[in-house]
């Protein structure tokens, strides 16, 4: 589906949107002026591939909502400077996290495996995570935020509300 993902990334750089309600594929031309006159063949492409191109938007939308996902989690405990610190101090973790990086990337452009996808985005969730607790490690603070607990000392913090300190 690369030449998929090539089509369509073409066609938006060209002042387009591509959408698809239901199993209809809509493009909408943004831009100023006339549209480009390349941009007929792509749209000739496009629905030459119709199958094709439904199943490759379905995907893709179900990938957007599964990173969409996994960045929600990450926010929730996101520390400013966790990325830096991690990138540093343990540059063998860091490159761990741009190989994990890349292979979303590659998946997203194929636009076919979401399993695949979704394990990409769980592993590259982990190693965030992971870049946060280190840093809170080295600050010597619990990761305790909107309801999650990830404590770096296995104790229980002040925002685990009362009755559930350990002292």
């Amino acid at each position: 589906m690369r030449n998929i993902s090539e089509l369509i990334n073409t066609i938006q750089s060209l002042g387009y949107k591509v959408t698809l309600k239901e199993d209809k594929i809509k493009v909408r031309f943004l831009g100023n002026g006339d549209p480009p006159k390349e941009a007929s063949n792509i749209i000739s492409a496009m629905k030459g591939n119709k199958h094709i191109v439904i199943e490759y938007l379905k995907n893709i939308s179900m990938m957007e909502n599964i990173f969409k996902d996994a960045v929600t989690e990450i926010s929730k405990v996101y520390t400013v400077n966790a990325i830096h610190y991690t990138q540093k101090m343990f540059p063998e973790t860091y490159e761990k996290a741009i190989t994990a990086e890349n292979k979303i990337n590659s998946l997203w452009d194929e636009g076919q495996d979401i399993k695949a996808f979704y394990e990409a985005v769980r592993a590259w969730q982990d190693i965030q995570m992971k870049f946060i607790e280190l840093l809170n490690a080295k600050k010597g603070v619990d990761t305790v935020m909107d309801d999650v607990y990830n404590s770096s000392n296995g104790k229980p913090g002040p925002g685990q509300g009362l009755g559930k300190e350990v002292v």
